[in-house]
Protein backbone atom coordinates (compact mmCIF):
# COMPACT_ATOMS: atom_id res chain seq x y z
CA UNK A 1 0.00 0.00 0.00
CA UNK A 2 1.52 3.38 -0.99
CA UNK A 3 2.13 6.00 1.68
CA UNK A 4 0.51 9.35 0.87
CA UNK A 5 1.25 12.72 2.43
CA UNK A 6 -0.63 16.02 2.31
CA UNK A 7 2.62 18.00 2.35
CA UNK A 8 4.13 16.00 -0.51
CA UNK A 9 0.93 16.38 -2.50
CA UNK A 10 1.04 20.14 -2.05
CA UNK A 11 4.71 20.30 -3.03
CA UNK A 12 4.03 18.26 -6.17
CA UNK A 13 0.96 20.37 -6.98
CA UNK A 14 3.10 23.50 -7.02
CA UNK A 15 5.59 21.78 -9.34
CA UNK A 16 3.02 20.72 -11.96
CA UNK A 17 0.64 23.69 -11.69
CA UNK A 18 -0.59 25.16 -14.97
CA UNK A 19 -2.74 28.10 -16.05
CA UNK A 20 -5.76 27.75 -18.33
CA UNK A 21 -4.60 30.46 -20.72
CA UNK A 22 -1.19 28.81 -21.07
CA UNK A 23 -2.72 25.37 -21.65
CA UNK A 24 -5.40 26.32 -24.14
CA UNK A 25 -3.99 29.47 -25.68
CA UNK A 26 -5.67 30.13 -29.03
CA UNK A 27 -5.50 26.49 -30.07
CA UNK A 28 -8.35 24.68 -31.78
CA UNK A 29 -9.13 21.04 -32.42
CA UNK A 30 -8.06 19.47 -35.72
CA UNK A 31 -11.22 18.03 -37.35
CA UNK A 32 -9.06 15.62 -39.40
CA UNK A 33 -7.89 13.82 -36.23
CA UNK A 34 -9.58 11.81 -33.51
CA UNK A 35 -10.26 13.78 -30.33
CA UNK A 36 -10.77 10.84 -27.98
CA UNK A 37 -9.23 7.35 -27.86
CA UNK A 38 -11.50 4.74 -29.40
CA UNK A 39 -11.92 2.89 -26.10
CA UNK A 40 -13.21 6.03 -24.38
CA UNK A 41 -15.46 7.21 -27.23
CA UNK A 42 -17.44 4.04 -27.88
CA UNK A 43 -16.44 4.02 -31.56
CA UNK A 44 -15.01 0.52 -31.31
CA UNK A 45 -18.37 -0.84 -30.14
CA UNK A 46 -20.46 0.71 -32.94
CA UNK A 47 -21.10 -1.19 -36.18
CA UNK A 48 -23.35 1.22 -38.10
CA UNK A 49 -20.73 3.93 -38.76
CA UNK A 50 -17.95 4.02 -41.34
CA UNK A 51 -14.42 5.07 -40.37
CA UNK A 52 -14.95 8.76 -41.11
CA UNK A 53 -18.15 8.77 -39.08
CA UNK A 54 -16.37 7.03 -36.19
CA UNK A 55 -13.75 9.77 -36.23
CA UNK A 56 -16.53 12.33 -36.04
CA UNK A 57 -18.11 10.34 -33.21
CA UNK A 58 -14.94 10.96 -31.19
CA UNK A 59 -15.54 14.70 -31.70
CA UNK A 60 -19.08 14.44 -30.33
CA UNK A 61 -17.85 12.30 -27.45
CA UNK A 62 -15.18 14.82 -26.55
CA UNK A 63 -17.97 17.29 -25.82
CA UNK A 64 -19.65 14.78 -23.51
CA UNK A 65 -16.40 13.59 -21.90
CA UNK A 66 -15.18 17.09 -21.06
CA UNK A 67 -18.63 18.11 -19.85
CA UNK A 68 -19.00 15.10 -17.57
CA UNK A 69 -15.65 15.83 -15.92
CA UNK A 70 -16.69 19.40 -15.23
CA UNK A 71 -20.09 18.14 -14.11
CA UNK A 72 -18.74 15.89 -11.35
CA UNK A 73 -16.26 18.52 -10.19
CA UNK A 74 -19.27 20.66 -9.26
CA UNK A 75 -19.65 18.57 -6.08
CA UNK A 76 -15.98 17.69 -5.49
CA UNK A 77 -14.84 21.30 -5.01
CA UNK A 78 -17.38 22.18 -2.27
CA UNK A 79 -16.88 18.87 -0.46
CA UNK A 80 -13.10 19.31 -0.34
CA UNK A 81 -13.55 22.91 0.80
CA UNK A 82 -15.72 21.63 3.66
CA UNK A 83 -13.10 19.06 4.62
CA UNK A 84 -10.32 21.66 4.59
CA UNK A 85 -12.10 23.66 7.29
CA UNK A 86 -11.40 20.89 9.79
CA UNK A 87 -7.70 21.87 9.62
CA UNK A 88 -7.77 25.63 9.04
CA UNK A 89 -6.03 26.52 12.30
CA UNK A 90 -4.31 23.49 13.80
CA UNK A 91 -2.79 21.74 10.76
CA UNK A 92 -2.00 24.27 8.12
CA UNK A 93 -0.12 21.85 5.85
CA UNK A 94 -3.32 19.78 5.53
CA UNK A 95 -5.50 22.87 5.15
CA UNK A 96 -3.23 24.30 2.47
CA UNK A 97 -3.14 21.01 0.54
CA UNK A 98 -6.92 20.53 0.62
CA UNK A 99 -7.63 24.19 -0.15
CA UNK A 100 -5.34 23.93 -3.17
CA UNK A 101 -7.11 20.67 -4.18
CA UNK A 102 -10.45 22.51 -4.18
CA UNK A 103 -9.01 25.47 -6.09
CA UNK A 104 -7.63 23.16 -8.77
CA UNK A 105 -11.04 21.50 -9.17
CA UNK A 106 -12.56 24.94 -9.75
CA UNK A 107 -9.86 25.63 -12.33
CA UNK A 108 -10.64 22.33 -14.05
CA UNK A 109 -14.35 23.18 -14.21
CA UNK A 110 -13.57 26.44 -15.94
CA UNK A 111 -11.05 24.83 -18.27
CA UNK A 112 -13.57 22.19 -19.35
CA UNK A 113 -16.21 24.86 -20.00
CA UNK A 114 -13.83 26.65 -22.34
CA UNK A 115 -12.83 23.36 -23.96
CA UNK A 116 -16.50 22.55 -24.67
CA UNK A 117 -16.86 25.93 -26.38
CA UNK A 118 -13.98 25.02 -28.70
CA UNK A 119 -15.51 21.63 -29.44
CA UNK A 120 -18.78 23.32 -30.43
CA UNK A 121 -16.99 25.94 -32.51
CA UNK A 122 -15.06 23.32 -34.48
CA UNK A 123 -18.06 21.02 -35.00
CA UNK A 124 -20.33 23.91 -35.93
CA UNK A 125 -23.15 22.72 -33.66
CA UNK A 126 -24.17 23.39 -30.08
CA UNK A 127 -23.82 19.97 -28.46
CA UNK A 128 -26.69 19.03 -26.16
CA UNK A 129 -25.29 18.08 -22.75
CA UNK A 130 -26.51 17.25 -19.26
CA UNK A 131 -27.93 20.21 -17.38
CA UNK A 132 -28.94 21.01 -13.80
CA UNK A 133 -25.45 20.60 -12.37
CA UNK A 134 -26.43 22.41 -9.17
CA UNK A 135 -29.28 20.00 -8.42
CA UNK A 136 -27.01 17.02 -9.04
CA UNK A 137 -24.30 18.47 -6.80
CA UNK A 138 -26.84 19.09 -4.03
CA UNK A 139 -28.08 15.50 -4.33
CA UNK A 140 -24.55 14.07 -4.06
CA UNK A 141 -23.62 16.37 -1.18
CA UNK A 142 -26.74 15.28 0.74
CA UNK A 143 -25.12 11.86 1.18
CA UNK A 144 -22.64 10.91 3.91
CA UNK A 145 -19.04 12.06 3.55
CA UNK A 146 -17.82 8.47 3.32
CA UNK A 147 -20.08 7.73 0.35
CA UNK A 148 -19.17 10.98 -1.43
CA UNK A 149 -15.45 10.39 -0.95
CA UNK A 150 -15.60 6.83 -2.24
CA UNK A 151 -17.38 8.09 -5.36
CA UNK A 152 -14.76 10.82 -5.68
CA UNK A 153 -11.95 8.28 -5.31
CA UNK A 154 -13.44 6.27 -8.15
CA UNK A 155 -13.41 9.38 -10.34
CA UNK A 156 -9.89 10.43 -9.38
CA UNK A 157 -8.42 7.00 -10.08
CA UNK A 158 -10.14 6.51 -13.42
CA UNK A 159 -8.76 9.89 -14.46
CA UNK A 160 -5.29 8.47 -13.88
CA UNK A 161 -6.05 5.30 -15.83
CA UNK A 162 -7.58 7.09 -18.81
CA UNK A 163 -4.46 9.14 -19.46
CA UNK A 164 -1.87 6.41 -18.92
CA UNK A 165 -3.78 3.61 -20.68
CA UNK A 166 -5.61 5.48 -23.44
CA UNK A 167 -4.41 9.05 -24.14
CA UNK A 168 -0.67 8.84 -23.58
CA UNK A 169 0.40 6.43 -26.31
CA UNK A 170 -2.36 7.06 -28.88
CA UNK A 171 -0.53 8.60 -31.84
CA UNK A 172 -3.77 9.01 -33.78
CA UNK A 173 -5.13 11.62 -31.39
CA UNK A 174 -5.13 15.34 -31.94
CA UNK A 175 -2.03 16.56 -30.00
CA UNK A 176 -4.20 19.26 -28.42
CA UNK A 177 -6.29 16.55 -26.75
CA UNK A 178 -3.21 14.81 -25.37
CA UNK A 179 -1.79 18.00 -23.91
CA UNK A 180 -5.05 18.97 -22.20
CA UNK A 181 -5.56 15.60 -20.56
CA UNK A 182 -1.91 15.26 -19.60
CA UNK A 183 -2.24 18.52 -17.68
CA UNK A 184 -5.45 17.31 -16.05
CA UNK A 185 -3.82 13.97 -15.15
CA UNK A 186 -0.84 15.68 -13.51
CA UNK A 187 -2.98 17.62 -11.05
CA UNK A 188 -5.53 14.86 -10.46
CA UNK A 189 -2.74 12.55 -9.31
CA UNK A 190 -2.42 14.55 -6.08
CA UNK A 191 -6.20 14.69 -5.70
CA UNK A 192 -6.46 10.90 -5.81
CA UNK A 193 -3.91 10.58 -3.04
CA UNK A 194 -5.54 13.17 -0.78
CA UNK A 195 -8.97 11.69 -1.39
CA UNK A 196 -7.54 8.37 -0.18
CA UNK A 197 -6.36 9.99 3.05
CA UNK A 198 -9.65 11.83 3.59
CA UNK A 199 -11.70 8.68 2.97
CA UNK A 200 -9.75 6.82 5.65
CA UNK A 201 -10.33 9.76 8.01
CA UNK A 202 -14.05 9.85 7.23
CA UNK A 203 -14.57 6.13 7.89
CA UNK A 204 -12.37 5.87 11.01
CA UNK A 205 -14.98 7.09 13.56
CA UNK A 206 -18.01 5.43 11.93
CA UNK A 207 -20.05 2.76 13.67
CA UNK A 208 -20.96 -0.45 11.85
CA UNK A 209 -24.41 0.98 11.12
CA UNK A 210 -22.95 4.23 9.76
CA UNK A 211 -20.58 2.31 7.52
CA UNK A 212 -23.50 0.29 6.19
CA UNK A 213 -25.35 3.52 5.46
CA UNK A 214 -22.34 4.92 3.59
CA UNK A 215 -22.18 1.80 1.42
CA UNK A 216 -25.91 1.91 0.71
CA UNK A 217 -25.53 5.54 -0.30
CA UNK A 218 -22.55 4.73 -2.52
CA UNK A 219 -24.70 2.20 -4.37
CA UNK A 220 -27.39 4.88 -4.78
CA UNK A 221 -24.83 7.35 -6.12
CA UNK A 222 -23.41 4.93 -8.66
CA UNK A 223 -26.94 4.13 -9.86
CA UNK A 224 -27.57 7.87 -10.20
CA UNK A 225 -24.37 8.25 -12.23
CA UNK A 226 -25.59 5.49 -14.53
CA UNK A 227 -28.87 7.34 -15.02
CA UNK A 228 -26.94 10.45 -16.06
CA UNK A 229 -24.86 8.42 -18.49
CA UNK A 230 -27.98 6.98 -20.10
CA UNK A 231 -29.40 10.47 -20.54
CA UNK A 232 -26.17 11.74 -22.09
CA UNK A 233 -26.10 8.81 -24.52
CA UNK A 234 -29.45 10.00 -25.87
CA UNK A 235 -28.02 13.50 -26.27
CA UNK A 236 -24.91 12.10 -27.97
CA UNK A 237 -26.98 10.34 -30.63
CA UNK A 238 -28.86 13.57 -31.34
CA UNK A 239 -25.57 15.49 -31.47
CA UNK A 240 -24.01 12.98 -33.86
CA UNK A 241 -27.03 13.10 -36.19
CA UNK A 242 -26.79 16.90 -36.30
CA UNK A 243 -23.03 16.82 -36.86
CA UNK A 244 -23.25 14.23 -39.65
CA UNK A 245 -26.35 15.85 -41.15
CA UNK A 246 -28.33 12.62 -41.38
CA UNK A 247 -31.04 10.66 -39.63
CA UNK A 248 -30.42 7.26 -38.06
CA UNK A 249 -32.70 4.28 -38.57
CA UNK A 250 -34.19 2.62 -35.45
CA UNK A 251 -31.63 -0.21 -35.81
CA UNK A 252 -28.77 2.31 -36.03
CA UNK A 253 -30.05 4.18 -32.98
CA UNK A 254 -30.09 0.93 -31.01
CA UNK A 255 -26.58 0.05 -32.18
CA UNK A 256 -25.31 3.49 -31.18
CA UNK A 257 -27.14 3.46 -27.85
CA UNK A 258 -25.77 0.05 -26.86
CA UNK A 259 -22.20 0.89 -27.93
CA UNK A 260 -22.09 4.34 -26.34
CA UNK A 261 -23.63 3.19 -23.08
CA UNK A 262 -21.17 0.30 -22.85
CA UNK A 263 -18.29 2.72 -23.34
CA UNK A 264 -19.61 5.30 -20.88
CA UNK A 265 -20.19 2.70 -18.19
CA UNK A 266 -16.62 1.53 -18.61
CA UNK A 267 -15.24 5.06 -18.68
CA UNK A 268 -17.16 6.59 -15.76
CA UNK A 269 -17.85 3.57 -13.52
CA UNK A 270 -16.01 0.33 -14.27
CA UNK A 271 -12.56 1.78 -14.95
CA UNK A 272 -12.71 3.49 -11.54
CA UNK A 273 -14.11 0.74 -9.32
CA UNK A 274 -11.70 -1.83 -10.77
CA UNK A 275 -8.61 0.37 -10.43
CA UNK A 276 -6.11 -1.33 -8.07
CA UNK A 277 -5.70 1.79 -5.92
CA UNK A 278 -9.46 2.16 -5.51
CA UNK A 279 -9.73 -1.53 -4.69
CA UNK A 280 -7.09 -1.13 -1.96
CA UNK A 281 -8.94 1.81 -0.43
CA UNK A 282 -12.32 0.12 -0.68
CA UNK A 283 -10.94 -2.98 1.00
CA UNK A 284 -9.64 -0.91 3.92
CA UNK A 285 -12.97 0.74 4.76
CA UNK A 286 -15.46 -2.07 4.05
CA UNK A 287 -16.28 -5.56 5.27
CA UNK A 288 -16.45 -8.61 2.99
CA UNK A 289 -20.25 -8.51 3.23
CA UNK A 290 -20.31 -4.86 2.14
CA UNK A 291 -17.91 -5.59 -0.70
CA UNK A 292 -20.18 -8.40 -1.86
CA UNK A 293 -23.20 -6.10 -1.74
CA UNK A 294 -21.50 -3.48 -3.88
CA UNK A 295 -20.20 -6.13 -6.26
CA UNK A 296 -23.69 -7.53 -6.77
CA UNK A 297 -25.09 -4.06 -7.40
CA UNK A 298 -22.36 -3.30 -9.94
CA UNK A 299 -22.80 -6.62 -11.71
CA UNK A 300 -26.50 -5.98 -12.09
CA UNK A 301 -25.93 -2.43 -13.29
CA UNK A 302 -23.08 -3.01 -15.71
CA UNK A 303 -24.68 -6.11 -17.16
CA UNK A 304 -28.04 -4.49 -17.86
CA UNK A 305 -29.16 -2.81 -21.08
CA UNK A 306 -32.24 -0.66 -20.39
CA UNK A 307 -34.98 -0.55 -22.96
CA UNK A 308 -35.10 2.45 -25.26
CA UNK A 309 -37.35 5.26 -24.08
Amino acid sequence: MPTYSYSRCLEKAYQVNWRIDELLGERRFDPARRWLPLALSGAQHVRCLDEEEKRKLTHVEMAAYAHLFGYVEEFIAPKVTELARDFEVDRREVFDALANFAAEEVKHMNMFRRLRDRVNATMGIEARLLGDQAATARYVLSKSTGAVLLLTACIEWFTQLHYTAAFKEDDGLDPFTKEVFRAHWLEESQHAQMDHLETLRAFAPLSAEERDQAIDELIELVAAVDGLLQTQVGHDIENLAAYLGRRFTPAEVEDLRAGLLKAKRYVFIESGVTHPRFQELFGEVTTPAQQERVGAALAGLLGSVPAAA
